[in-house]
Order: structure tokens, then C-alpha cells, then sequence
């Protein structure tokens, strides 16, 4: 019987509290499109896979604020195999009219952007992090926008900002259930 890696003992306890997130009513709800350790139960009968250079989370975000509440987002949460101690890639993988995500999906965040501030922060969880991206999905932060032209229209013209979110969810609604 081989005992998982440091690394996989981290991250099933991070999966763990990630499925913790899936209850309907959780203000951070969570649930998992691709689960790295799916094929592992609960007994110890298993041996852990060889450490990968990269473990991939896929999963739905459920969104709380007004123009947000009727979709759900599908997002990727990347780890290196510096994991835990550098941040994840986290990517919204269902295109996203918002200041805080770039054309390619890429989640900005200061904790995910910012080395020395995920090290500060210590052992950040993965349910944090989904915390971080459903909060800043719901109230965008203009300080840390990608795009200057969809902050500027978040901060000083709103309802265009929300028309155009609109436009983009009924494009590429993913339904929460």
C-alpha cells in the first residue's frame, strides 16, 4: 500500500473542501465538472497516481449578484506542481463580459496575480480561492481590470456595463442545475 505524495495528501484535503461547497443554498457554491481524485474512493486499498506536473479542477461557479444570479460559470483551476506554494491558473472557461477576466478566460486577482501576497496569505485553500472568483464575478473590482474600456464602462456607464452582460449570458448560458 503506497501512501499519497505530499502534494496529493494537500490537494485531496483541498477536494474535499471544495465538494463541501456543492450544497445549493453555500454563497460560494462549487461543483465539479472534473475531479483529479474521481476515481479514488475511501478505503486505503488505493495507491496514488505519480505526482503530475499539473492537476487540472474543472467546475461551475454560481454567481449571487443581480446580473450574474441566473447563469452559472464554468471555470479551471490549473496547478503547477509548485502547488501549494505558488497560486493556481484560474481561467473562466464560459466566455465572460467583465472587467476582471481577460479574453482568454484568465481570472486577475491580486492573491492569484501576486506571489508575495499568496505566500503571505499561507496554505490559501482551494475554496478560497473559489470564495475570491465568485466574489469578484458578483462586484468587479476596477482596480485590477484587463481591459480598460469594460472597467471604465463597469465604474461610468453601468447599464451599458449590464446590457452587454446580458447580451453575453444569453449567448452562453450554462444553466445551474
Amino acid at each position: 500500500m503506497a501512501s499519497p505524495s505530499k502534494m496529493n495528501k494537500h490537494l485531496w484535503n483541498n477536494i474535499v473542501r471544495l465538494k463541501l461547497l456543492a450544497e445549493p443554498n453555500h454563497p460560494n457554491r462549487f461543483v465539479f465538472d472534473f475531479n483529479p481524485f474521481a476515481y479514488v474512493d475511501d478505503d486505503d486499498n488505493n495507491t496514488a497516481p505519480k505526482e503530475p506536473s499539473e492537476i487540472v479542477i474543472t467546475g461551475r461557479i454560481f454567481p449571487n449578484s443581480k446580473i450574474y444570479k441566473k447563469t452559472a460559470l464554468r471555470i479551471e483551476m490549473k496547478l503547477t506542481g509548485e502547488y501549494p506554494a505558488e497560486p493556481p491558473v484560474v481561467r473562466i472557461l464560459t466566455p465572460v463580459y467583465h472587467p476582471n477576466v481577460e479574453k482568454d478566460g484568465t481570472f486577475c486577482h491580486d492573491l492569484l496575480n501576486n506571489a508575495a501576497r499568496w505566500h503571505k496569505k499561507g496554505l490559501t485553500t482551494l475554496a478560497e480561492v473559489v470564495r475570491v472568483v465568485v466574489e469578484h464575478i458578483d462586484k468587479p473590482n476596477p482596480d485590477y481590470a484587463v481591459s480598460y474600456d469594460i472597467g471604465d464602462e463597469y465604474m461610468n456607464r453601468n447599464a451599458e456595463f449590464e446590457r452587454k452582460v446580458a447580451e453575453n449570458i444569453k449567448a452562453n448560458f450554462v444553466p445551474r442545475d
